[in-house]
């Protein structure tokens, strides 16, 4: 593909197949052929299968034969595993080409020893990760003997060379990396262009069925090309082809159920693997998925290429649906403790695991936030200053649909604002080349951010918030406010809503941390899809806010008592509610009682008394006499039962236990003056009653 925007576009048709991109590659092999010393230079390809090695190593071969060079090809599936066998097989090959070039050699060898910058020699070996043998022999032995000018070596092969080749003493100057990439959807467009007869419209089609991926795009041009008019219904066919092909590398079946597990997770490690699957995965089966060539190491495990698990994820559905959604929460389950134990930074990688499990579940209502798509997107990046430009544009585009005309005034205004004093509320998604295409604005509201929001928003400050709130300190902020989500519309493969749904799919994570998200909405498909998934909605005080004749409202999902992993599973569970402890007390057939702030109020100050608690116990499913209350409680304050944050358990525990009556000495033990205290104690009070 073209990796170098200097690099003019490369089209080739040979023999009626077509070439497009690998720019940067082939100027590489063009500047080879200019440089007049010609150094011997040795070209690494690299990529997942399909990706185009071998094309680009077919194409490479036949410049380097218009420009007059001797060009051989090898496969290093059939090299052999010794020295001689190799030797015998470069030779016999060198001879051939020989031969049907018309020249005279004595020997093979002499062209070999003849080599110069004059008379040029590239041998293209693929498939080397074959040679793995004899690749101590290959780089110190044959490599040694060939001259040090005129001399070009392509080695094609799924993995990465061997740290070796980078830390050689002669050889790592003269190694030039060439990892491939999918296509550009330019270059889909102009592959597509080469093709001539397809329809103009079915570029986007074919872009969302590949996602740029150069086997699966010559499999979809081709049906396509005999099909003309091929329903989309029937497109799901091409995804059983590339799937297959990508299945048939697993050669032993004990692997597929761990292919399975990759396929709806980001990544997974050994003991991941193995917990999902309640089996142990050796170490040796680990070892031979990474070596697959559409797997690939990833931080925290092994992980999918895109463009496979996009395909084996469609077949996965279409084959087995509902085994599908019964790993999906197998795997949420095991992650949720996970989640609850993890630090700040593992917890929100661990959160966005647990949120791509429930894409299937946030399909219902799709006109404003669509997660259907199986494309798959990064996480999304922070802005920078030289952005700026790209995301006004944006704004201005949101505005038009959005707000009304005094309404828009605010928000670039705002945007230059916002990024020059919290720019860490802005993020975006950029397209392949770089361009922005989406961007996120997220407030996380203490009393610095309120001040600039009432400047702005001072309406929907009002219908979100109370004073107290917005006087927040920084370092007890837990509120996000969600100011907006804005797309493009003109993204090849891409909807809006599309881009839209998946923005909010990311930022959905930071409520992982166990945090509230709020907005103002008008729009009635933002408000059906927020609704679908869990948030709570209530009418706007006046009529402020509304957006012509759509009314304003308030839509909130709090999940600061750590609620999250309830919140995840009741998303996968369709009918759960997000309180676990509430759904043990319907699964047993309990009334569900109501607390009130004060009557928790009132509980906690008898907690040294059992005797005083025993009227409680009604109200706590599978809870009898004052004593089992007391230890009940006890272990949500103190840790022992998910569901009370950690600083509200510190903030409880201190109050209505180890300094019951002493306010001053609580205060102190949570490091607060006793203003501050009685702040956070009564909103997690009021958290604890929602939890009960």
């Amino acid at each position: 593909m073209g990796n170098g925007s200097e690099a003019q576009k490369e089209t080739y048709v040979r023999d009626g197949k077509r070439f497009v991109a690998r720019t940067r590659e082939l100027m590489l092999l063009r500047q080879w052929f200019e440089h007049a010393e010609a150094p011997m230079t040795i070209f690494s390809v690299t990529g997942m299968g399909g990706i185009g090695k071998s094309s680009l190593l077919s194409e490479m071969l036949s410049v380097s034969r218009d420009r007059g060079a001797t060009a051989i090809w090898m496969d290093g599936r059939s090299c052999g595993t010794t020295p001689s066998v190799f030797m015998d097989y470069f030779l016999s090959t060198l001879g051939l080409e020989l031969e049907l070039l018309g020249r005279e050699a004595a020997h093979p060898l002499s062209l070999v020893k003849e080599t110069s910058k004059k008379r040029r020699l590239v041998i293209a070996v693929d498939n080397y990760e074959e040679l793995a043998l004899l690749e101590s022999w290959f780089m110190e032995v044959f490599i040694a003997k060939l001259h040090l000018s005129g001399v070009l070596i392509i080695l094609a092969s799924r993995p990465e060379l061997a740290a070796t080749w980078r830390t050689h003493p002669r050889l790592y100057q003269r190694l030039v990396h060439m990892p491939l990439q999918h296509f550009t959807a330019d270059e889909i467009t102009e592959y597509i262009a080469i093709a001539g007869r397809l329809k103009p419209n079915v570029a986007g089609t074919i872009t969302r069925m590949t996602d740029g991926h150069p086997l699966g795009l010559a499999l979809a041009v081709e049906a396509a090309d005999h099909g003309r008019n091929l329903p989309y219904a029937e497109w799901a066919e091409l995804s059983h082809m590339i799937s297959a092909r990508l299945l048939l590398e697993l050669t032993i079946p004990r692997l597929h159920p761990m292919v399975e597990v990759l396929t709806l997770l980001e990544a997974a490690n050994q003991e991941l693997l193995s917990a999902v699957l309640d089996m142990d995965v050796q170490q040796e089966e680990y070892h031979m998925l990474r070596r697959m060539s559409f797997i690939r190491s990833a931080p925290d495990g092994l992980a999918l290429h895109d463009m496979a698990r996009v395909h084996l994820m469609r077949d996965f559905r279409q084959r087995e649906p509902h085994r599908m959604q019964a790993m999906r929460i197998r795997i949420a389950e095991l992650l949720k403790p996970l989640h609850e134990q993890a630090g700040p930074h593992e917890r929100r990688q661990i959160a966005r695991k647990m949120l791509m499990l429930c894409q299937e579940s946030m399909l219902q209502f799709r006109k404003y936030a669509d997660v259907s798509n199986d494309s798959l997107f990064s996480p999304l990046e922070p802005m920078d200053r030289a952005d700026l430009p790209s995301l006004h544009k944006l704004m201005e585009q949101w505005s038009e649909y959005s707000v009304e005309p005094w309404q828009a005034v605010n928000y670039g205004p705002f945007l230059d604002e916002l990024a020059q004093r919290y720019p860490d509320g802005i993020v975006l998604k950029r397209d392949k080349r770089g361009e922005v295409i989406a961007m996120f604005i997220t407030v996380l509201v203490h009393r610095e951010t309120s001040k600039l929001l009432l400047t702005y928003f001072p309406n929907e400050m009002n219908e979100c918030f109370d004073p107290e709130e917005l006087g927040q300190d920084p370092d007890e902020s837990d509120t996000h406010f969600a100011v907006l989500a804005a797309a493009r519309n003109d993204v090849p493969g891409y909807t809006r809503e599309e881009l839209v749904g998946y923005m909010i799919l990311d930022r959905l994570s930071l409520l992982g941390d166990g945090a509230r998200a709020i907005l103002v909405a008008t729009n009635p498909h933002l408000k059906l899809f927020l609704r679908s998934i869990g948030f709570q909605m209530r009418e706007t005080s006046t009529r402020a806010c509304d957006h012509y004749e759509d009314r304003a409202d308030v839509l909130e999902l709090d999940l600061r008592s750590g609620q999250f992993g309830a919140w995840v599973m009741s998303l996968l569970h369709p009918g759960m509610p997000v309180n676990p402890l509430q759904a043990g007390r319907q699964a047993s057939g309990h009334h569900i009682n109501m607390w009130s702030e004060q009557e928790v109020r009132k509980m906690l100050g008898q907690l040294h008394s059992p005797g005083e608690l025993q009227k409680y116990a009604d109200k706590l499913a599978g809870v009898k006499g004052g004593i089992q209350v007391q230890l009940y409680v006890l272990d949500l304050l103190e840790g022992r039962i998910h569901g009370v944050s950690p600083q509200d358990q510190k903030l409880l525990h201190a109050a209505y236990w180890t300094h019951a009556g002493n306010p001053t000495a609580a205060a102190q033990v949570c490091s607060m003056s006793r203003a501050t205290f009685y702040r956070h104690l009564g909103k997690a009070l009021s958290r604890l009653a929602r939890i009960l």
